[in-house]
Formats: structure tokens, sequence, C-alpha cells
């Protein structure tokens, strides 16, 4: 093979798989699963507690196995990032008996990581190409600006207010509460940036970066100072990557800092200065006391027992022994103090690896003409992946649906441009380059 053959990138191809037709049904079944998950129907419909969501989710994954044993191929994939949540969900069974209550354990673990695991596994499998993936983005981003939207016509009518003041989540679930508003749509706000930006229509493009305004305000409605360090580092991120590129960004950017500094109200930003000093604030000096007793609790409850720092207290049973019935309000803290050390560290390398696939695409497709997409993909999916590992340092969501989507997201990525570097073997070298780099896996 000829060195510039090795040095090219990696052709994209548009399928993962042998047929772009291949799991059809599972795949509707996961976007009206992602449907059904962000706009909760049960909250609004006259339907009560009738598990449509479920029922959704087990008829899709039904679909995907019978089409994979009828094919002779295995029950599914098994990428790096799926060994890591594999360790995880198996040390959370394992740690089940020797927990607080294993009851509940088995409760939480039923209730919340199972189900993220399964639409987890169904993703991986059944988006096999770049048409699925910018589909199944571009839903969570409609999906989660409808969320927005009604929240922000909630807060003008001063309806749903938390604390007298902060926007509430149109349904509850993962927007249950501000912060947990404020972490879902920013973690969306990136893709949707990213999508204004790939997208050749300028009616489409508008229609996105609406969108990406319209899930920032959302945010900031919410008035939680970890949403809006949150904004911040993905402000400062993105224009890391994408300042050279589009410069116009750096305008954006200042514009947008000059007006929530002439338009915010004084208590927002009577809020957000609290991170830096609550003295003036009883209840912001008492929510950062709180926060610094639940760290030191979290070691104390660990202290000098091997079943604790391997096992924990088992999932979902913190709260038994914190401060006053308070969860974590940190995710790292929560996977360590409820499933042990090596449960956290499966929880770090499975973030890490997401994060670091999506940014070597990132850096290999740099510059590539004719692959603008797969580059903005990867960069807006890392983006997402950042957000939530600056949210997720204030809330204990480990198990929750926020992080899972955009690492589906990157993998399925990745799994696409693996893909296409054994093809890429055989291929000749794209013509019209700027640089030539080599993607390693």
């Amino acid at each position: 093979m000829s060195d510039s053959v090795q040095s090219a990138p990696a052709r994209v191809v548009v399928v993962r798989g042998e047929s772009a037709d291949r799991q059809s049904f599972a795949y509707a079944g996961l976007l009206i699963f992602t449907v059904l998950l962000y706009l909760r129907p049960n909250e609004w419909l006259p339907i009560g507690t009738f598990p449509i969501v479920r029922i959704v989710a087990l008829a899709s994954l039904a679909a995907f196995f019978v089409e994979q044993l009828s094919d002779g191929r295995p029950f599914t994939i098994m990428p790096r990032e799926f060994k890591y949540l594999l360790v995880l969900g198996g040390l959370m069974v394992v740690g089940m008996p020797f927990g607080l209550n294993p009851s509940d354990s088995f409760g939480k673990f039923n209730e919340e990581f199972l189900k993220v695991f399964l639409i987890f596994m169904l993703t991986i499998n059944v988006v096999t190409s770049l048409r699925r993936l910018f589909h199944l983005m571009e839903l969570t981003v409609l999906c989660g600006t409808v969320i927005a939207v009604g929240t922000l016509v909630l807060y003008a009518s001063g309806e749903n207010l938390a604390e007298g003041f902060r926007a509430g989540g149109l349904v509850g679930g993962i927007f249950g509460n501000p912060n947990d508003l404020a972490l879902a749509l920013n973690i969306l706000l990136p893709i949707a940036i990213g999508l204004g930006v790939i997208r050749g229509n300028w009616f489409v493009r508008l229609l996105y970066w609406g969108c990406a305004g319209c899930l920032a305000l959302a945010s900031l409605a919410a008035f939680s100072r970890a949403g809006f360090l949150t904004l911040v580092g993905i402000a400062g991120f993105l224009l890391l990557k994408l300042g050279r590129r589009y410069p116009i960004l750096w305008g954006v950017a200042i514009a947008g800092a000059l007006l929530l500094l002439m338009l915010g109200p004084g208590a927002f930003w009577k809020r957000i200065f609290t991170v830096f000093d609550s003295s003036g604030d009883i209840g912001a000096a008492q929510s950062g006391e709180i926060r610094w007793a639940l760290i030191k609790r979290a070691f104390e409850v660990a202290g000098f027992n091997p079943i604790r720092w391997m096992l924990g207290v088992g999932v979902g049973n913190f709260h038994i022994v914190s401060n006053f019935e308070r969860a974590h309000h940190n995710s790292y803290l929560q996977v360590f103090n409820e499933v042990g050390l090596p449960a956290m560290i499966a929880y770090l390398a499975f973030m890490y690896s997401t994060a670091r696939n999506s940014g070597r695409i990132a850096k290999a497709y740099d510059g590539v003409r004719g692959y603008r997409q797969v580059w903005l993909a990867a960069v807006m999916i890392e983006a997402a992946l950042v957000a939530y590992a600056v949210g997720s340092f204030f809330a204990s969501v480990a198990f929750l649906w926020y992080l899972y989507y955009p690492a589906a997201f990157a993998v399925c990525l990745k799994l696409l441009v693996l893909k296409s570097v054994r093809k890429a073997d055989r291929s000749e070298v794209p013509r019209r380059v700027w640089n030539l780099r080599r993607l390693q896996f």
C-alpha cells in the first residue's frame, strides 16, 4: 500500500450494514420511543398510567432481536464503550445483595439504568447510516425545543415556577426541576448549533439556529448556576473548535454576552454571582454548605469498609446514610458511593472513550473537503459530552438519560468511521484535501 493511502483519512460510507433497510422497524420504534421519552404523553393525554413508552421500547427490542436471530447475527455488536456499560451494569447487580436496601436497588436498576442500557444497545445496533444518525439527532433537538418553547411560554405567564422565580420544565422526568431542565437542554444545544451549520437549506438552518436560541433561553430561565457554568463551557469549547473556521461565531458570542449582561434580570445575576460569593445570600450559602457537607459525607460513608469501596451502598441507597436524605448533587460521587470505585472507573472510562473518539474523528476530518458533515457531527457530539461532563458535576444523574443519547451518537459515528477505515484500504485516496491525516483507533 502506498504511503499516500496510509496517511489519508478514512472515506466515510453512508451505510454500516449490508443494507440501508436493515432493522427498519426497530429503528422506527427507536424514533417513536425518543419522542415519547421527551414529550411524556402520560402527563398530558387522558391515558393515565398506560405504559405506552414501555410497550414501544419492548416492541422495538423484540423486532431487533428477531431480525438479528433470523439473519444469524449475534444479539449485539460489542464496541468498547458498550463493554464499559456492561461492566457498570454487572457491578450494580453484583453489589445489590451487599447494599443497604437490595429491594430499593433492584427497583432503581430496573426503572432507570436497565432502560438506558437497552435503548443504548438498540441505538448502536440500528443506527447504521449517517442518514439515520442525523435523523435521530434532529429528532432529539426538535423534541427538546418543544420542551424549551413550552417552558418559556409558562415562564412568561408566571406559571410552573420553582421557588417563585425559576422556570420549571413543561413536563417531568429528565426535565423535572430547573437544574435538570438546564442540563438536558444544554446537552442538546451544541447539536442544534451544529445541525444549523451542516444543513444547506437556509430555512432549515434558521430553524435549527432558532432551536438553539430557544434551548439557551429556557436554560437561562431556569436560573441554574450549574446550567450557566455549562453554557459558558459549551461556548468556550465551540469557539475553540469552530472559531477559526467560522470567525462569525466570535461576533455571535460577544453579542450574546452583551445582550445577556444588559437584559438579564438582576435576580439572575445575583444568583449566578453566588457561585463566587454567597455571603450575601442565605439560601445560596446554605446550598453551598450542604454540597460541601455531602462531598465529605460521600467519603465518610465509604470509610475503611472494603465492601463500600468495591461495591458501594447499593444503587439508589445513598439517601439512607446521607445528610437529611439528600442526593449527592454529583454524578461521579453518586457512582462511587452507590456502586463502588471499580464502577466509577468504568463510568469514567465510558465517558472518556466516547469523548476521545469524537475528538479524534473531528481532528482527522478537520479540513478534508467533502467530509464537513462528519467533522461537524464529531465536534457537536463532543461538545454535548463536554456539557454533560460539566453539568453532571452538580447533579446526581449518572444512571439517567442525559449522557447516553449523545454517547450513543458518538459510538454510532465511530462505528461508521471504523467501517470506512477498512474500506479505505481498498479505495483510492480522496481527491482535493486540505491536509492528509490518518485516523487511528
